[in-house]
């Protein structure tokens, strides 16, 4: 009950604010919103409540609770009077961005608040975290990974770096068992440590003190505003960078793998629960504010059906001087919904076959 609960506030409100983005955008520039509507219709607007109508647009309430939508007159047809298609192109591209604009700078205010009720900040260090894994070191044959955190070496608990580093010295050309706990699992991994060009005997990582234990640390408001905006830059950089450290081997398939409504839902349920449990926001605040921003940066990508995609259009007709055909342009968007419900319906298999991982938000940074 807890996850579904979270689930329907958390997605309710990411969508309502992006399409409120649309809404506010579109009537400030003349554009002809027939119908701003509360969660999702069912076909032929079963169950649909009217709200109100105030001047040409039609507020309902609508069965599926999830978000809002707002639907504006002619929106590829530029023939219908006072439609989005008729506007100047740099209006459509506002209008139509709008929407990722405000999940940004919804995902700043939940950032902010973070900064500002307290952001978890390492208090106690044990163990050994690897930051780094040299290429062609006995580390990366051994299969190390920059994040795993060395708990014991040959069965000696390693409580610092100079630990880790006293026993490899010992070792050369001799095997060592590492004990290994990677994303909340432990393992055990075989690795022989070799003379590096300073004759001394090394696993080749980099490595730091772990922190096991985090307390809250509260910022400013001018300066939480600040951090929660550098934070948000980071989340937009490091979307378009996880195809890059997948590559290098930085970031496993199952940490990088998209998600649906269901791995969404399991996350929200993470959240709240460690909220409650710690009597900390950062939690469910954090994740708000981390699906905010990836679903501005997720909307604006150039593919047909997504927001992304119609700007991809009016770019395309500013390089070629003309419009592209409205029915040609809406075939094209339909197919690329029909295309993205077919990956979402994948995507929701793989959540429920396989759950998104346990992620513990007290200390993942």
């Amino acid at each position: 009950m807890l996850t579904a609960i979270s689930f329907v506030v958390v997605l309710s409100l990411l969508v309502f604010v992006h399409e409120l983005g649309h809404f506010v955008v579109a009537k400030r520039a003349g554009v002809k919103v027939e119908e701003f509507g509360f969660g999702y219709p069912l076909p032929n607007g079963l169950l649909t409540i009217t709200l109100f109508r105030r001047g040409e647009t039609t507020y309902t309430l609508n069965p599926i609770p999830f978000g809002g939508f707002t639907r504006m007159a002619g929106e590829e047809d530029p023939d219908v009077e006072r439609s989005l298609a008729s506007k100047r192109k740099l209006v459509r591209i506002g209008v139509l961005s709008a929407g990722s604009v405000m999940n940004v700078l919804l995902g700043i205010v939940f950032f902010a608040l973070c900064f500002m009720w307290g952001w978890p900040e390492p208090v106690e260090f044990k163990n050994v975290i690897i930051t780094g894994v040299r290429s062609g070191s006995p580390a990366e044959q051994a299969d190390l990974k920059v994040g795993d955190i060395v708990v014991r070496a040959d069965g000696k608990y390693i409580d610092n770096p100079d630990d880790l580093v006293a026993h490899t010295l010992t070792k050369l050309n001799q095997e060592m068992l590492l004990v290994v706990k990677r994303e909340g699992k432990i393992i055990q991994v075989r690795v022989t440590p070799r003379l590096d060009s300073e004759n001394i005997s090394r696993i080749g990582v980099a490595i730091d003190a772990a922190p096991t234990k985090y307390g809250l640390k509260t910022y400013p408001f001018g300066k939480a505003i600040l951090q929660g905006l550098k934070q948000a830059i980071g989340v937009i950089a490091l979307t378009f960078y996880i195809p890059v450290l997948v590559i290098r081997g930085l970031l496993s398939v199952e940490m990088a793998r998209p998600i649906g409504p269901v791995g969404i839902a399991q996350l929200a349920g993470q959240a709240v629960q460690q909220s409650v449990e710690i009597g900390w926001w950062f939690p469910i605040l954090n994740l708000m504010a981390l699906l905010s921003t990836s679903l501005a940066v997720a909307n604006l990508l150039p593919l047909p059906g997504l927001d992304g995609g119609h700007i991809f259009f009016v770019i395309v007709e500013a390089i070629r001087g003309k419009r592209i055909d409205p029915e040609k342009e809406g075939a094209v968007h339909l197919i690329g919904l029909a295309l993205l419900v077919t990956l979402m319906i994948f995507i929701t298999y793989q959540d429920i076959t396989t759950p998104v991982q346990t992620v513990d938000w007290t200390g993942m940074f």
